[in-house]
């Protein structure tokens, strides 16, 4: 009777032990785990810091670029003032966004794009300006009326795109030789495509006939 009671209570040890084994082995793997578990959310907390660093930084830069055309945009209405009263130049400045809407007859004499002495002066002041820009995109467009190019221009400009293009890119190469930096500058031709005002008076169709001078940021995604 003894020497069943022992074998019983020798197979409960040894089941105990094999028990507290496996508990340890699965405690050491869970732990383990733990371990892995704990290293992958430093990582995500690491890379969530790195983020959150990284649109802060985004952020203060937007705000630095919305201040610099904020005070862009003063400089310039305080500049073109005269302009401005006359109608000859709009100036619009939305957040980060500036435009200054100038009416060709400012620059180009009809069917021309070749730069007028007052548009030049014109230019010159805004120029002095647009030196300072940094960050920002400058894009100067070029846009007609619906009227088509006379036969007597046919040969230099066969359409409202080309003579649009030739005036936006006269522009540009102006600024550049004034200072502004070449890097930010683009030229674009809209033609007839993009009027603000309807073609069937006169009035209308020059409020289309304009150069627009347009500051955006940089964009980040080429």
């Amino acid at each position: 009777m003894n020497a069943n009671i022992k074998s019983t209570l020798d197979t409960s040890r040894s089941q105990l032990t094999k028990d507290v084994v496996d508990l340890k082995n699965k405690l050491s793997e869970n732990a383990a785990k733990i371990k892995v578990l704990e290293e992958k959310l430093a990582a995500k907390n690491k890379e969530i810091a790195q983020l959150k660093a990284q649109a802060d930084q985004l952020a203060q830069e937007k705000e630095r670029a919305i201040a610099q055309v904020r005070g862009t945009y003063d400089s310039l209405v305080t500049e073109l003032k005269h302009e401005i009263k006359q109608g000859a130049i709009q100036i619009a400045h939305l957040k980060d966004k500036l435009t200054v809407n100038m009416v060709d007859k400012i620059l180009f004499d009809s069917g021309s794009a070749v730069i007028k002495k007052n548009g030049e002066k014109v230019l010159d002041r805004g120029a002095e300006i647009l030196k300072g820009i940094m960050k920002q995109q400058i894009k100067v467009e070029g846009h007609t009326d619906n009227v088509p190019i006379s036969s007597r221009l046919a040969e230099r400009f066969p359409s409202n795109w080309e003579l649009s293009t030739a005036r936006a890119t006269t522009v540009v190469r102006y600024l550049q030789e004034r200072g502004v930096n070449p890097g930010a500058l683009s030229a674009e031709g809209y033609a007839e495509f993009r009027p603000v005002a309807p073609n069937d008076t006169d009035e209308g169709k020059s409020a289309n006939r304009r150069i627009e001078i347009v500051l955006i940021p940089q964009e980040v995604n080429k």
